[in-house]
């Protein structure tokens, strides 16, 4: 890293001859490229004087600057983990009992009560930018619109309803464009940094929901003449369409044949292991949607 930032060469070299004839670059700092913009700088101290060593080579140092995630523990993990120890233990005798469909539903079952009743839900944003204090102005509108709707004639509050209408909006268009500023500035200093994956993460985020229509008025027909009508257009694509996915194709029956000749399998297969079953679960990716049985992820490798 020592090489990679710009210094000026009494900032660069690292140790000089004896009698100070030549000075030289030979120490360096390695790192990995994906870490290479956490180093915001990187040189060498010639005045720098280590105590209680006689070395004649100068000190080179760089400023390493990473965010570590906390250990964020929940404060209901614990006491979930305690909820959902005890009904387990007393859903495995009804478990031995009941079929497969039967066990597999009274285990989504009880991962999801548990869930709701010590955890509960996560209340949905729709878009990144909306703070808590919108759907809270939201709830107090909501609240005012049923009362309008009981009493339709009260100008009170249609009024009120009006008003927190309007806030609501301004308070949306304010957060934003204060969180539009902020992913451009994110972006502008990963940029500068060289950290092209963030960077290229923060203009993919800016620019959902954008769509550029790219329309082609005219295409050529078999013929080569331009066609221009749109009834002409579909009917060229049609036809070109056809022609990918109705190739005639001649099946070779032997084929299968020779792939499983007499194949017969009487091998029972083994049971499943509970640590195999735990290394599936613990690398479990927790960006994944729910299945059908609706039971998060997390809840699964947490619990």
């Amino acid at each position: 890293m020592n090489t990679y930032l710009k210094h000026k060469p009494s900032r660069k070299w690292a140790w000089r001859s004896p009698g100070d004839r030549t000075r030289q670059m030979i120490d360096y700092i390695l790192i990995d490229r994906r870490w290479r913009s956490c180093i915001s700088n990187a040189r060498s101290y010639p005045s720098a004087i280590v105590p209680n060593v006689k070395n004649d080579h100068n000190l080179v140092f760089a400023n390493f600057k990473v965010d570590i995630k906390k250990l964020r523990i929940p404060e209901g993990k614990e006491r979930h983990e305690i909820q959902i120890k005890n009904r387990f233990e007393a859903l495995n005798s009804m478990i031995e009992e009941a079929s497969l469909d039967e066990a597999l539903d009274n285990v989504n079952r009880t991962i999801r009560k548990t869930a709701e009743e010590v955890i509960g839900f996560k209340r949905y944003r729709r878009e990144p930018w909306i703070s808590d204090k919108v759907p809270n102005l939201a709830d107090q509108r909501r609240t005012i619109k049923e009362k309008t709707s009981i009493n339709p004639q009260d100008e009170d509050l249609k009024q009120k309803n009006t008003h927190m209408k309007n806030v609501i909006n301004i308070k949306v268009e304010e957060f934003r464009n204060e969180w539009n500023k902020k992913q451009c500035y994110d972006a502008e200093e990963a940029s500068r940094k060289n950290d092209m994956r963030f960077r290229f993460q923060k203009v993919k985020t800016l620019k959902k929901g954008i769509e550029l229509n790219y329309k082609c008025g005219s295409i050529r027909g078999k013929d080569g003449n331009l066609l221009t009508k749109e009834s002409d257009i579909l009917q060229r694509w049609h036809e070109y369409g056809t022609s990918l996915y109705n190739a005639k194709i001649v099946k070779d029956e032997r084929v299968l044949e020779l792939l499983w000749p007499n194949c017969k399998r009487n091998e029972q297969e083994p049971d499943l292991l509970e640590n195999e079953v735990r290394a599936v679960i613990a690398n479990i990716k927790l960006s994944k949607t729910p299945a059908i049985d609706g039971i998060e992820r997390k809840l699964l490798k947490e619990g």
